[in-house]
């Protein structure tokens, strides 16, 4: 029984010191904000595109509905960038659960930053945007062809969903499930490129 002690000090058990992974906060909040602006920029853009153009008779132009393409292929670099410049800074490989992990929450990022950009445009550089872009969808419904009691409730509903759509928390609501949703798909997709070329080199 005396040997036993001086055998485990002959053949110490190694010890495996792992080390925590870095952070990719500071990756989430880099593509987020980027992202953010981009975002938030085609969406006054898409709304101020509503308000100065004549009244056509239809819900969406086709200015808007290419807009919105746009913005939703933008939206979708987030992730990218953001596993991107996490194995660039860090060197260190990602598996695609934390990629989409860190897609999604750049997505709520963006999110987060494009509702707080809005609030502020529209409390110190033009307060009456959602009044005017109320309006002027109001006067797309007015020129459609339809009964008159079908273009009234038309015409109600879309004014009560574009007034409730410019509060904070709405723009949350729509804005980080379709940009964490988008960007936890394009964050997998970058592991997959950015994972690669790392094990080439």
């Amino acid at each position: 029984m005396e040997g036993s002690p001086q055998q485990s000090y002959d053949n110490p058990q190694p010890q495996i010191n792992e080390q925590p992974a870095p952070s990719y906060w500071s990756s989430i909040a880099i593509a987020g904000l980027i992202f953010g602006i981009l975002a938030f920029a085609l969406s006054l853009i898409s709304t101020y595109s509503v308000i100065n153009s004549e009244p056509t008779g239809s819900y969406f132009s086709p200015l808007q509905i290419g807009i919105w393409l746009v913005t939703c292929l933008v939206a979708a670099g987030a992730g990218m960038l953001a596993i991107w410049h996490y194995e660039r800074e860090y060197k260190v490989s990602i598996t695609l659960g934390k990629g989409a992990l860190i897609g999604f929450l750049t997505g709520v990022a963006m999110a987060i930053i494009g509702a707080l950009l809005n609030q502020f445009w529209q409390q110190f550089i033009d307060p009456d945007m959602m009044q005017k872009f109320v309006d002027s969808m109001i006067a797309n419904m007015e020129a459609m062809e339809m009964p008159e009691e079908q273009k009234q409730q038309a015409i109600d509903m879309t004014a009560q969903s574009a007034r409730e759509g410019g509060g904070f928390f709405s723009q949350l609501l729509t804005g980080i499930p379709l940009y964490g949703v988008l960007n936890l798909i394009t964050g997998m997709i970058g592991v997959k490129i950015f994972g690669q070329k790392e094990k080439e080199f």
